[in-house]
């Protein structure tokens, strides 16, 4: 009984369940009076000012010390950024890693200041900390010290003045044209189109001043003032790079899997639309009892399940997501690793 008070049984009683109980097995033992939280390392500049044309860089490294349990099972973390004097009621997940350091993107961390509320051109303060844990969902959290950051955020309207025109868009040759939405690489634009037989062409301000096609041989190459290109009916993402002058034409869906969903775990899949101004893939759908999972194209190859920490994704053997039976608005950000269910 001592030693039960004293120690904790990460196979049995406790939350940090690093094996399973049996008699065969030894039953595996920490002592929480010497865990040690982690420790986050100073940041080499506690202001930043993000551009959008280095959306792609890494803003920030950041570094913390190891969590310690006394166990071989290595720590997971989470790094957790909220607006200052938000008490990280509801923090934002900017990461979650076994490593002790994060690179974070131009882009990552200005969605994650905008999301936050932090206004566009104006510098705001925030607060960022990282929370370990070890075996089980469920285990206890060690948390680390709260560090503060001053970030001048920019817009994130991914709007552009380029779009998509042609006899296999729904507005055919008069538009107006599917929009274009910008990427982390300056001049280099994506539309997400549901296409039918026809041909298409890439032009600016939906008017004809500017436009591009590809001149024989079909090669990938924009031409000012090229040919049409001939496309099959179909979903697709479209790509144009108006550095190198190139496109790319490929198939590409996002959807819902699962025996919550119509067609079950076999498809085809709930078909998700693209809302460039939230980044988000959305739709509406009434659901059964069970569970269902996001995916691309219909195949496995790229997929999205659920983790420990709700509302947060992952493609590395993510779980699938347990649902009831109704009609929900599901809502998916495959940048940010998020989601969200929302009964109708």
């Amino acid at each position: 009984m001592k030693n039960f008070i004293k120690y904790i049984s990460l196979a049995c009683a406790s939350v940090f369940a690093l094996s399973a109980c049996n008699d065969d097995e030894d039953i595996i033992t920490l002592d929480p009076s010497t865990f040690v939280a982690p420790k986050l390392e100073d940041p080499t500049s506690n202001s930043l000012i993000l551009l959008e044309e280095n959306a792609a860089e890494t803003a920030m490294t950041f570094k913390w010390s190891a969590a310690e349990y006394g166990a071989n099972t290595p720590p997971k973390y989470e790094l957790q950024i909220d607006v200052k004097g938000g008490n990280f009621e509801k923090p934002k997940v900017i990461t979650s890693t076994s490593s002790v350091t994060a690179n974070v993107t131009v882009k990552e961390l200005n969605t994650t200041a905008i999301d936050l509320g932090l206004e566009p051109f104006k510098e705001g303060e925030l607060e960022y900390r990282v929370i370990s844990t070890v075996g089980t969902p469920g285990s206890q959290p060690l948390i680390s010290n709260v560090n503060s950051l001053r970030v001048t955020p920019y817009p994130t309207d991914l709007s552009t003045n380029w779009g998509i025109v042609g006899s296999a868009t729904p507005n055919k040759w008069d538009g107006p044209d599917i929009p274009f939405w910008k990427t982390e690489t300056p001049n280099v634009f994506v539309a997400y189109a549901d296409l039918i037989d026809g041909e298409i062409k890439f032009r600016q301000d939906n008017k004809w001043d500017l436009d591009y096609g590809d001149n024989d041989p079909i090669d990938g190459k924009l031409d000012k003032g090229g040919k049409n290109i001939s496309v099959k009916a179909g979903s697709y993402k479209v790509t144009i790079n108006l550095n190198d002058l190139i496109y790319k034409i490929e198939p590409y869906t996002w959807g819902l899997v699962g025996d919550a969903t119509p067609n079950g775990w076999e498809g085809p899949d709930v078909k998700l639309a693209y809302d460039g101004m939230e980044d988000a893939w959305s739709t509406i759908v009434t659901m059964k009892d069970g569970e269902f999972k996001f995916r691309l194209n219909n195949k496995w190859d790229v997929s999205y399940g659920g983790t420990d920490t709700p509302n947060v994704l992952t493609d590395e053997n993510g779980a699938n997501i347990k649902i009831k039976a109704g009609t929900y608005k599901v809502t998916a950000n495959f940048n940010k690793k998020t989601y969200s269910v929302e009964a109708q």
